[in-house]
């Protein structure tokens, strides 16, 4: 008797096992979960996706060990006086990569990713005022390979991993500068780890953590320390808009397939990065965009190897001596 399509199918996708596909799916809900809220729990997050905590830890623990997952805290850009943020694309004569690596070492470089398209090395960077922005932007000029800059000031962070819709008025003190150092290392450190480094009690320091988060001092969230894998193919998209931008805006504050998103000063109106476990998804997101109304012009690029994610510096160069 032949096999049922249907059993077929349930072993196997696109000539993957089963267990393959299951894992792809863990990998990406996993992520999702830990991105929307780091500390989130395994056991709810098995429950959601109907399998065992078991599985989901130890896929947590393949994203850590083999493709640089990182669960960690991010500090505010306002709170650590970084008033000036931009994304700065690049045109290169030559290859790419060693001056991304090259732009990596900048500490005010918090993102760093070798792309596709005529500009392929995108960089967000954070600043004190525009004299720090332009020093950075000169130092960029300076490498010899660098043709020219494209800069796209950011007016507002609608989407974001390390964004916190609010933000409230909070005061800290030493110990809150230990906490965020541990968080920024270790995201899912325990509250018993957190007690002992600052000498208090487990529940004083879930308190304290549970302070910076809901106020929106950090955000606790998962960003992977290299390349794109099957659960992170990313598309970065510039938008200009017509006279009405509603529709557009509603869209990328609302879209599942939308990680980040800014409102922006110069070569576009809005940027954008679109995650998704296959071309074909981002390409139909993509599509969806297209179709909005007020949408006169989009640009994008695909995101081949992210050089560097890494929001630390900001809190060393905010509370340095």
């Amino acid at each position: 008797m032949t096999e049922p399509e249907s059993s077929r199918a349930g072993a196997a996708e696109n000539g993957r096992p089963a267990r393959q596909v299951q894992s792809e799916t863990i990998d990406i809900e996993l992520i999702r979960a830990l991105q929307h809220d780091g500390r989130a729990s395994l056991t709810g997050i098995a429950d959601r996706l109907g399998v065992s905590r078991d599985a989901v830890s130890q896929r947590l623990r393949a994203l850590r060990e083999q493709e640089g997952l990182r669960v960690v805290a991010a500090l505010d850009p306002g709170v650590s006086g970084h008033h000036v943020q931009v994304n700065v694309k690049v045109e290169i004569a030559g290859p790419v990569q060693p001056v991304a690596r090259t732009v990596a070492e900048f500490p005010e470089a918090v993102f760093v990713s070798v792309t596709s398209g005529p500009l392929p090395l995108v960089v967000e960077s954070r600043h004190r005022d525009f004299d720090d922005l332009h020093a950075t932007l000169d130092r960029i000029r300076a490498i010899p390979s660098v043709r020219r800059v494209q800069v796209s000031t950011y007016a507002e962070v609608l989407r974001g991993f390390f964004v916190s819709p609010d933000r409230g008025t909070v005061s800290l003190d030493a110990l809150d500068h230990r906490l965020i150092g541990i968080l920024q290392r270790d995201g899912r450190a325990s509250y018993r780890a957190l007690a002992d480094a600052v000498h208090l009690s487990p529940s004083s320091a879930r308190a304290r953590v549970r302070r910076l988060v809901d106020s929106g001092v950090i955000r606790i969230a998962a960003i992977s320390a290299g390349g794109m894998s099957h659960s992170r193919l990313a598309i970065g998209v510039g938008i200009v808009v017509g006279e009405d931008a509603s529709a557009i805006r509603e869209y990328i504050t609302r879209s599942p397939d939308i990680g980040f998103a800014v409102r922006t000063h110069g070569s576009y109106d809005y940027i954008t990065t679109m995650h998704g476990a296959s071309p074909e998804r981002l390409f139909e997101v993509l599509e969806q965009l297209r179709a909005l109304p007020g949408v006169n012009a989009l640009d994008s690029w695909v995101h081949y190897d992210l050089i560097k994610e890494d929001y630390v510096p900001s809190f060393n160069r905010a509370f340095a001596p």
